[in-house]
């Protein structure tokens, strides 16, 4: 992005963290289709907090519980700790009938890209191009995005097919080497492939939605209930995101360190113990893929 300078004519791009584990539960415990999604407790403590964020709890056939908190990573509050959060909310009464006599089976943990359409960079570049996440084409308010992930795919692949059959180009298909000759094609009807799609009326109907969180709590709530069911993004103006998440981090000094309980090892769980769990696995002699930067 930065080498093509493809974020020439788009804002910053806003991240968020989810934190997931699956449960096993006894059948008598299992609700076919419960879909929970939740604000408030524990990332806001009142109606004009604004960290942004929620929680989801789904119950999957045959008997799973699949449950998971998502926080925006411009929180101000450098003491949350978002894993300790999910626990903690896990300890909530309402929440932890849902794992009662149950056994967590997994865990995982992923950053999503939320700016959404305000965020999205040039699409092509010579040679290639951003589909997907790697664009950042998820739907923060549906907190999906596999939907538009795979329409941009597909866009894609019409768009690359006819440019690669729209001349004399003999396919490599057939000749089993690439001509170094050959020209390197931007294909930007891709791009112009998903500014005509159902995507981007989707991602701008809620473009404004996450900006309006940086207000607080409800004001961002009422905002978004009227642009995402009413407005439809009909509404005249934009809010743009500015900056980095980084930037909105404020000073120790300004805040109190938070106390969190420790994990019981049957309801909660130890970053470590949990670890285990999310099928990560490397050699012990494996060289560490983290480079830190010289002047850091």
């Amino acid at each position: 992005i930065k080498h093509f300078n493809l974020r020439a004519n788009s804002s910053e791009q806003t991240y968020g963290l989810g934190i997931k584990e699956v449960w096993e539960i006894p059948k008598e415990n299992f609700k076919p289709g419960f879909v929970q999604h939740t604000l408030g407790y524990p990332l806001q403590s009142g109606l004009m907090d604004k960290t942004f964020g929620g929680t989801f709890l789904y119950h999957q056939e045959p008997n799973l519980v699949l449950a998971g908190l998502v926080i925006g990573l411009d929180y101000a509050n450098p003491y949350i700790n978002p894993y300790q959060e999910f626990q903690r909310w896990k300890a909530h009464p309402e929440i932890k009938k849902h794992f009662e006599d149950g056994t967590c089976i997994s865990y995982g943990a992923r950053v999503l890209n939320e700016g959404g359409l305000h965020s999205l960079p040039k699409l092509t570049f010579p040679g290639g191009a951003l589909l997907g996440c790697s664009a950042g084409f998820l739907n923060s308010v549906k907190i999906k995005g596999s939907h538009t992930a795979l329409k941009s795919g597909m866009v894609a692949a019409e768009a690359v097919f006819d440019a690669l059959t729209e001349g004399d180009v003999e396919p490599v298909a057939e000749t089993f080497e690439v001509n170094p000759e050959e020209e390197i094609k931007e294909v930007t009807a891709f791009e112009d492939g998903m500014k005509d799609s159902w995507v981007h009326e989707e991602l701008y109907e809620v473009r404004n939605c996450h900006e309006a969180f940086k207000w607080g709590l409800l004001p961002g709530l009422t905002y978004t209930g009227i642009a995402a069911h009413v407005m439809k993004g009909r509404e005249p103006w934009t809010l743009s995101h500015s900056g980095r998440d980084a930037d909105s981090t404020g000073e120790a000094k300004n805040y109190q360190p938070i106390s969190y309980p420790s994990p019981d090892g049957v309801l909660t769980f130890d970053l470590l113990t949990n670890l285990q769990r999310s099928g990560t696995y490397h050699d012990d002699d494996q060289p560490a893929h983290l480079r830190i930067k010289p002047d850091l």
